[in-house]
């Protein structure tokens, strides 16, 4: 049986040899690159057991890169790391624990150890800031007045804090800035919660289930206005 593979992002060719050395203590096989925008292509194309990313990228990845990874981050047990200065010692945090939580490095191999090897085939997300009303139909929720950070043709991910969200509930969006506001249905895949250390904004990743023609075409040349091809 083989050994799982772990894809492990970081810039820095010593930082990413501690993680190999220590990866490999644990049988854990690694697999490096040095940025986000590598990650799509690998993760569709080699099955993985989870992803680690070393904190320093994310201080220069722009929003569009961390964007598309965020499905990767979801689909497979994924942590950010680094490393204490004071110590040499490899720190962990868990990034979503969707797939499982570990507190440190012996835990997460555990996770992926359990966890079988897939591929992730990410959506193409784009920077998009659309205001937007949300509504949970038939609850107590109060309506809220909100904006997507970033959009793909089948779903967005809308900033919210609201606690009462729950992943599987289906919500109604009104996109005010589309010539055709009318109520959009979607449902909600993931969430990240408020207060929940990891780097990444509080909201709903939602899959639209119902949208209009009109709203899908307008949304499309948005988005097509936000390919590098386009430029």
């Amino acid at each position: 049986m083989s050994a799982p593979l772990v894809l492990v992002v970081s810039r820095s060719a010593s930082r990413t040899q501690v993680y190999r050395e220590a990866l490999d203590l644990l049988e854990i096989s690694c697999l490096a690159v040095g940025g986000l925008q590598e990650v799509p292509a690998l993760t569709a194309g080699i099955p993985l057991n989870g992803i680690l990313l070393d904190t320093p990228v994310l201080v220069k990845s722009t929003v569009d890169e961390k964007a598309i990874v965020e499905d990767v981050l979801k689909a497979l047990p994924s942590a950010y790391l680094n490393i204490a200065p004071a110590t040499d010692t490899i720190k962990l945090m868990t990034v979503n624990g969707n797939q499982g939580m570990a507190a440190n490095l012996d835990e997460f191999a555990a996770l992926c150890k359990t966890f079988p090897a897939r591929l992730v085939l990410p959506k193409q997300r784009y920077t998009l800031h659309l205001h937007a009303l949300l509504r949970a139909p038939f609850t107590q929720i109060p309506e809220e007045q909100t904006f997507t950070q970033n959009v793909s043709p089948g779903g967005c991910f809308l900033f919210s804090a609201n606690p009462r969200f729950n992943v599987g509930q289906q919500v109604e969006i009104n996109f005010v800035d589309l010539d055709d506001s009318a109520p959009a249905t979607a449902s909600i895949c993931w969430i990240n919660r408020w207060g929940v250390r990891g780097y990444q904004a509080p909201g709903l990743g939602v899959r639209f289930e119902r949208i209009s023609d009109s709203q899908l075409t307008q949304i499309n040349g948005l988005l097509r206005a936000r390919k590098p091809d386009s430029e």
